[in-house]
């Protein structure tokens, strides 16, 4: 079994009580078999606890007041990891903020942004994220994996990597080269002819489509703000987002031009494409995924635009950091939401290639000239 993890997986440490986002309040914390097992067993008072603070039905924990975890304190610290210690906790609890995909002798094993310290973590990060893997004599097989695809869109999303982070050209041309990239490399799987995805990302590597000069003579909206339209769709898990959402709405309408980092972006896109875009390989639609990331970058850029035009000053570095976090975890936190965003990428007209190509475009112009 292969395991990899960015760089910056080992820098990761919870907040715990400091924290400005607990992860035990706003959604529900499924408990994993093992774990619901475990808790019949518990005797004493405790037990009792255990067994009147979930939900058997649905097996997860109850919520109280605000949608906080029967086990949270007024410390914002965990009851159950007080009493009982880490082992008692189920594995959702364990495991987060860490993020598992799975694959046939694969495990991807990524940081979420949902959490405020990976969030910070990932967002001050200077230098372009790397991977690193290590591997054991473990084996497993999954019935009818393809290989043979799943290989096509590693290597599809190494050369997305390398081109997000070639800083020699404005991030919103890198985003759209690599929309393009997608695009192409979706075509070839439709029509069955993976064999030719290697080509194609030749090609890209010895930047034979020219693509710069192509969207030069793009024409598109500089602002991105029709794609919040998209969020009213959603699930919504925080009890202030839409109330918000519709405050943002209005304030991009603005011509206030935003002030976020090349960097920030950077870290952004290339977060969402290393998380999801090898799970193209469980219904073949590599576009799909690639214009989420894209996409959750340009919302996540427009909502800090709208929160300027509001608040009339740059947001500080913090409060990017949050508007990054509450994102994604109305995105992540959510299979609902996650579901719906995938269907948003095939059937919406503001979410089309050639529409974000053009938003694309215009951004990558004014970039420039910035």
């Amino acid at each position: 079994m292969r395991y990899t993890v960015p760089d910056y997986y080992k820098k990761f440490q919870c907040l715990a009580g400091f924290c400005p986002a607990t992860c035990c309040a706003g959604w529900q914390i499924v408990i994993d078999p093992k774990s619901l097992a475990r808790y019949h067993k518990v005797k004493g008072r405790f037990g009792n606890r255990i067994r009147n603070s979930v939900n058997w039905k649905e097996e997860t924990f109850l919520q109280y007041e605000k949608k906080r975890c029967a086990f949270l304190n007024e410390e914002n610290l965990c009851d159950m990891h007080i009493e009982a210690g880490p082992e008692m906790m189920c594995a959702t609890c364990r495991k987060y903020p860490r993020h598992i995909e799975e694959f046939e002798n694969e495990r991807e094993i990524t940081l979420s942004m949902s959490c405020p310290a990976v969030a910070k973590i990932i967002l001050e990060k200077q230098e372009p994220v790397t991977m690193r893997t290590a591997e054991d004599d473990r084996q497993e097989e999954e019935a009818g994996f393809d290989f043979f695809l799943y290989s096509a869109l590693q290597d599809t999303r190494e050369v997305m990597l390398n081109m997000l982070q070639n800083r020699k050209y404005p991030v919103h041309l890198r985003m759209a080269e690599v929309l393009a990239l997608a695009h192409d490399v979706q075509s070839r799987i439709r029509s069955g002819q993976i064999f030719e995805i290697e080509t194609i990302l030749t090609r890209y590597e010895k930047g034979e489509m020219a693509l710069i000069r192509k969207l030069c003579a793009e024409k598109g909206r500089v602002h991105a703000e029709e794609l919040l339209c998209l969020l009213d769709e959603w699930e919504v898990l925080d009890e202030h987002w839409k109330k918000d959402v519709a405050v943002w709405k209005q304030c991009a309408q603005s011509l206030h031009p935003g002030n976020i980092p090349e960097n920030d972006k950077e870290q952004m896109v290339v977060y969402y494409l290393y998380t999801y875009f090898c799970g193209a390989v469980y219904d073949g639609d590599a576009l799909a995924k690639a214009k989420m990331a894209i996409v959750s970058t340009l919302i996540w850029e427009e909502l800090c635009r709208a929160e300027e035009a509001q608040k009339g000053e740059i947001l500080s570095f913090e409060e990017r950091v949050e508007l990054a976090y509450r994102y994604s975890r109305e995105l992540e936190h959510s299979d609902p939401n996650l579901n719906q965003m995938e269907v948003q990428m095939n059937t919406r007209e503001e979410t089309s290639f050639p529409r974000l190509l053009g938003i694309l475009a215009a951004r990558a112009e004014v970039d420039r000239n910035e």
